[in-house]
Parts: C-alpha cells; structure tokens; sequence
C-alpha cells in the first residue's frame, strides 16, 4: 500500500511538472503561430501569456497592434488590454501548429487608424477596420468572436498628425464564423451565421469645416435591422459663420436626426467597405435640416443639376429601399435677396410622409416608378401636401402640390424682407399646381383660389420708409381683389415655364408656381415679382 501511495504522488508530481512544462512550452509556441503568417499585415506583441489546460483556455495580455505593410494608403496601430481565447484546441496546437478556437475575446481596444490621404472616403475607413480584423481572425480556425469596449481614433499623416475622428464603445458578436469563406458584407468579413455590432459618440470632420456625429449606432444581422441615433451634419462655426466665409454663392446645409432606422435588410447589403444598402424600410424620425443661400455672393462657375432621378442616381453607392418613412421633420430654407442683409425664411414644419421604390442603381430600377407623397405645414400656418411620381429612365416627374386657406398677412414675414410690398388684407382659400416636367421645363397647371386681397407698395427709394401711397393705389386699381371657382372670370394659368438647369428641381416647382400667380394676377402683384425674377 505504502508503494501504491508513493507512486501515485510521483505520477500527480510528474502530472503537474508536466502541465507546469507544457503550459511554459505552449507560451512560446502560441506567440510563433499567431505571427507566423507571411501574408500578414501587423503583428500582435505582448508582455505575457496565461495557458489553463484545464479550462481549455489562452489569455494573452497588454498587447501592442504593429503595422508590417508601410505601402498601405490605410494602416492601423494600437493596444488591447487582453485577448482571451476560449475553447482552445491544444492538441491540434501541439501536433499540428494549429490555432483551433472556439471563441476569442477582444478586451478594451483603443485603435489608430491613419490615413495619407486625405481624400480617402468614409467606406474606406470602415473597410481598414473590416481588412484589420479579418487579418486577426485568418491566423486560425475561429467559430465566435467577440469584441468589448473599442475605441477609436482617425488620423490623417500630412507633415503631421490630424485627428479627423473617433468613436467609443465598439461592441462586436459575431457566431458560427467560416474563415475558409470570405464575404465582405459585415465588420467582420466571412460566411457566419450572426453578427451584432454597436458603437457611441462616432464624429467625422468632413472637408467642409462640418463635424459628422453619431450618439448610437448599431445593427444586428438575425433581426436585420440597423438603427442610428442623434445624427447630425455641423458647420465648426455654425452656419451664419460658414456664409461669412464663403466666397461664392452656394447651398449652406446643415442638418440633425433624431433615429435613422433600416428594417427588413437584405442578406445582398454591405455594411461595411463597399457600402451597399438593400432592407424593405427606412424611417427617418425629427429631421432638422437648414439650407442658408446668400444671393450677395458672387455665383461660381456650377455643373447642370439633375431632377429627382438624377439626384437619386448621384448617391454614391447603391441603395434599393422599397419605402422611406419621414416623421416629425423640418426642412428651413434661407435666402438672404440680393442687397439685403436678412434672410427670406421658409419653415416646412411637420414633414410626414413616404418615399417608395427608392433606387441608385440603373440595372435595378428597370421601368419602375420612384413615389413621393409628403405633407407639412409652411411658416406654422398654410397645410402644404405634395406627390411625386418620377419613371426611372425618364428623366422626368409629375407633380401636384396644393396649399390650404390661411390669412394672406401672414405671407408679410416672406414678403417684407424683400422691402416691396406687403399684404394688407386677403384669405386664401386654395393653391394648387399641377406638373409634367422634364428636363427643358415644364408644363403647368396653377389654381389660386383668394379673396378680399389689397396690397401695400413700400418705398424702395431709401428717402422715405413705409407705405407708398401712389404706387399701392394703382397697384390695388390693377390688381384682381378675388379669383374664385363660383365666379364667372375666374382664372386657371395652364402655362410653361423653361428650366433653369444649373438650379435644382425645387427651384422649377418655385418658378412654375410664381408664372401662375403672375398669369392670375394681373400687372400689380406681377410686375413686382417680375422684376424680382429678372435679378
């Protein structure tokens, strides 16, 4: 018994010198493999290495991320707190120098992403993070990976560092990971069965002087949903401050959201790299967006604008989306008039509608129809409606547009700054325009339907302030006070009106309205606004 008793405790001894040996042997041989790849593009170094047979498990810890490949237009550095490895095939490991893992954890990255050009674009950073992983993940056979607390800052190396953007809490699981099969449509790039991603506080300084932020970002490929919150598109100092500093005229467009939402993704998308964006829906919740035009400035040399499709067909990487989904947004536009210094403002207030069959991409828009129907409030006080049905490959849209009542003295806010007229009494009691528009122009159709309408002419001399009571007496004489169905001259202006192709298809939906009013009333109002058009 007393020999049985001895042997056992030299085979527990040799058991754990054994485990002791082997374990100090794998610390060596783990950091071989995971650095042996030749066609790798950084090295994992680290101050230390815990193996546990027992639990089947690896940690590697304080971690330094180096860069091999110098030729990279997009390259990465940075530190992990620990990698932990779970699940650990040592016997493929020991006998065949193979990393077979069930899990690996990422702990507390903080990367540095650096570009040298700073021209690269936004997809491509997200594809050196995507190229970086991928890189990480290829140095063995890896099932589930997890990445917890990430950070990130972006770089651009020109005779110095700049910083251009970062973000916090990058959070990544994804399972049932392929690494024979490479995809590139998730964070992480290969066949899998799920993959959940999230990251807070992502802001991006744009060529323009603009700040792009982000609060809350996250998508989840099982529910195939995607959700962004507390968007926004900033001018650094604000955008009185971006007029100031412009040298010619141009839109000044800043703009907030409240959530941006993608459901029903389709499996063809890619999130990441390449972007490409196919889901049933999209819903856009309290869009702030402000566009400030300061006709002072002189106008630059500009390219044609395109119409609706051409607008759909410039965004820059595809989208299929089967319906668009706009609540609670706002849409402010700003012009400040040639000599004045304020600001003509028209608030759209309450935008609520849907866009369908949105599509960039020529191949897949085939004969369809891309729909608009929106509704919103002007200026707090005149209910506006609009649908829109652009054929892809036409180069056209049809478009009817109507405006409820209101109390015309309220249009004084638009009207006043361009120092005028004013109106001093009118209801309307309807504005509608109908639309067939191309590329040349197009053909119209106005109702405007008021009543009890006077006019106030201002001096436009700078002698003398206020009312001009000659030039709103004949103004009043020349102006027709009512135009309504029930009367026997009631008027109807079919008409068309010729594009301006360097302007955006807005400013012709403008421009068909204002001929309409004009062909209705007669010389009073119209020669005002005549006049205003030729400047």
């Amino acid at each position: 018994m007393k020999k049985i008793g001895i042997s056992l405790i030299i085979l527990i001894l040799l058991a754990f010198a054994g485990t002791f040996y082997l374990e100090v042997w794998l610390a060596k041989k783990i950091p071989e493999i995971i650095n042996t790849n030749p066609d790798r593009n950084y090295d994992l170094l680290f101050e230390d290495v815990e193996i546990n047979l027992l639990q089947k498990g690896v940690e590697l810890q304080t971690i330094v991320l180096v860069p091999l490949n110098d030729s990279l237009a997009t390259k990465m550095n940075g530190s992990l707190r620990s990698i932990l490895m779970g699940n650990v095939n040592f016997m493929a490991l020991i006998f065949n120098s193979k990393l077979e893992i069930g899990e690996i954890k990422l702990i507390e990255p903080a990367f540095r992403l650096i570009q040298s050009d700073r021209k690269s674009s936004a997809n491509e950073s997200s594809q050196a993070f995507q190229e970086l992983f991928q890189d990480l993940i290829s140095r063995g056979e890896i099932r589930n990976f997890i990445l917890e607390k990430g950070t990130a800052e972006m770089f651009i190396d020109k005779d110095s560092l700049y910083r251009f953007g970062q973000f916090t809490d990058l959070n990544i699981i994804a399972h049932g990971i392929e690494t024979d099969s490479v995809i590139a449509t998730y964070a992480i790039p290969f066949k899998l069965k799920s993959i959940v991603t999230s990251l807070k506080n992502l802001k991006i300084i744009t060529d323009y002087n603009q700040e792009f932020r982000v609060e809350e970002a996250s998508f989840n490929s099982s529910a195939q949903t995607a959700d962004f919150k507390g968007i926004s598109l900033k001018y650094d100092n604000q955008i009185s401050g971006a007029r100031a500093e412009a040298d010619f005229q141009k839109d000044l467009i800043q703009f907030e959201i409240k959530e941006f939402g993608l459901s029903q993704i389709d499996a063809e998308s890619t999130i990441y790299g390449n972007w490409s964006i196919f889901a049933g829906l999209a819903s856009i919740d309290s869009l702030v967006l402000e566009d400030l035009r300061d006709k002072n400035k002189p106008r630059p040399e500009e390219p044609e604008k395109p119409l609706f499709e051409g607008m759909v067909e410039n965004i820059p990487f595809p989208i299929k989306l089967d319906s668009v989904k706009i609540s609670n947004s706002t849409i402010s536009y700003k012009e400040i008039p040639m000599g004045k210094a304020s600001p003509i403002v028209l608030n759209f207030q309450e935008i609520n509608g849907f866009i369908t069959n949105l599509i960039s991409t020529d191949s897949l828009q085939k004969d369809g129809l891309m729909k608009v129907d929106v509704s919103s409030n002007l200026n707090g006080y005149a209910p506006v409606s609009m649908s829109i049905d652009i054929p892809y490959g036409t180069n056209s849209f049809e478009l009817d547009a109507s405006m409820g009542g209101f109390d015309m003295v309220e249009l004084n806010e638009i009207f006043e700054p361009l120092g005028k007229f004013k109106v001093e009494s009118g209801t309307l009691r309807g504005l509608k325009l109908h639309m067939t528009a191309n590329e040349k122009g197009s053909s119209n159709q106005v109702n405007f339907d008021y009543e009890n309408l006077k006019l106030e002419v201002l001096n436009s001399d700078g002698s003398k302030k206020g009312k001009n009571g000659i030039l709103s007496t004949v103004a009043n004489l020349m102006t027709s006070k009512e135009n309504l169905p029930e009367n026997k001259n009631y008027k109807i202006s079919r008409h068309w009106t010729n594009r301006n192709p360097y302007r955006a298809p807005f400013n012709l939906i403008w421009i068909s309205t204002k001929d309409g009013l004009m062909a209705i009333v007669p010389s009073g109002l119209g020669n005002i606004f005549i006049s205003d058009n030729k400047k």
